[in-house]
């Protein structure tokens, strides 16, 4: 990968809504550079800009589930992809080629409201579809893609941490649907749409952005084409070594080829989702380090659908 594609991969995947000429000015070229090399990306789907989002402030929780597709022919994953992209409760899909066939997360109101879209998922393709776990989600931690990168971002971005309910009004609400679904729009092209003044749109926006509902701008990378290995890795400590997650926290957030933390409740604590331009060795390091139990790796394959909040989020 050139070093320009990688500096405005890293730069993009910190902040999707930054102008292209400051764009330019961070790697280090022109904007009319800047700005051809972005639209290529865009025009190819290599990348995809996100909102993200705290749902857990608006009362939402996550849960991911793990399946394995019964039937393995082509025509039958794509059906149960394309129906699962259609669920609003649903925020992410990832295919996987190795460890798990697919990874889904939903984003709910209550566990109840999970167990009954769930359910009736497993009813209706049980001769297609089979439930390997499923784990709750506690919090999440996101870090830069510092292996794109020279310099280190220890930025550390927590999600469904505070659980505190905000109450928005009507118009934060309109502002906070658009900016959701349509990440890189304008903020005029927003005003247009929820027939709302520009100016009061800007100050929804930063209202959203001050009360930390909106906690940035990032990217979905295609893997495959930008020829990046990415693994997503759980892990169960044993039961002497649970004091050691606050340390093992800390050693995520310092490893550069490590983009996620997960805290989750169930058969394994930690989920960490690890990505490098060349070969992954961070379980070996992890191993080393703190006593695991046990683990396993799901090498993906492809993200179908990735944001932070459900599209029926009233």
């Amino acid at each position: 990968m050139k070093e320009k594609t990688k500096k405005l991969l890293f730069e993009y995947s910190r902040n999707s809504r930054i102008t292209t000429k400051e764009l330019g000015k961070k790697i280090r070229t022109s904007q009319q550079s800047a700005s051809y090399l972005k639209n290529q990306l865009i025009s190819k789907k290599i990348i995809q800009s996100t909102a993200i989002i705290d749902a857990v402030k608006l009362g939402f929780i996550n849960v991911l589930v793990g399946f394995n597709f019964i039937k393995t022919d082509y025509e039958t994953k794509r059906e149960l992809i394309n129906e699962l992209k259609q669920k609003e409760s649903i925020i992410q899909i990832e295919e996987g080629k190795e460890g798990i066939d697919l990874l889904v997360e939903y984003s709910v109101h209550n566990l109840s409201a999970f167990n009954k879209i769930n359910i009736e998922i497993v009813t209706k393709y049980q001769e297609k579809l089979r439930s390997v776990f499923v784990l709750p989600i506690i919090v999440n931690h996101e870090y830069s893609l510092n292996y794109l990168s020279r310099k280190f971002d220890s930025n550390d971005l927590v999600l469904s941490g505070d659980r505190v309910i905000r109450k928005l009004s009507d118009n934060e609400l309109k502002v906070l649907t658009e900016i959701s679904n349509y990440p890189s729009k304008s903020l005029i092209d927003i005003s247009d749409s929820i027939k709302l003044p520009v100016k009061t749109v800007i100050n929804l926006k930063k209202s959203l952005e001050k009360k930390f509902i909106i906690k940035g701008y990032g990217s979905s990378l295609d893997h495959i084409k930008l020829h990046i290995n990415r693994q997503i890795i759980f892990l169960r400590f044993t039961p002497e070594s649970m004091k050691d997650i606050d340390e093992f926290h800390l050693f995520t957030q310092n490893n550069k080829n490590i983009i996620k933390f997960t805290k989750t409740i169930g058969e394994y604590q930690i989920i960490i989702v690890a990505e490098s331009l060349r070969d992954l060795e961070v379980i070996k390091d992890i191993r080393a380090n703190f006593p695991i139990e046990k683990y396993f790796i799901v090498k993906p394959e492809k993200i179908h659908k990735k944001r932070y909040l459900p599209e029926g989020n009233d």
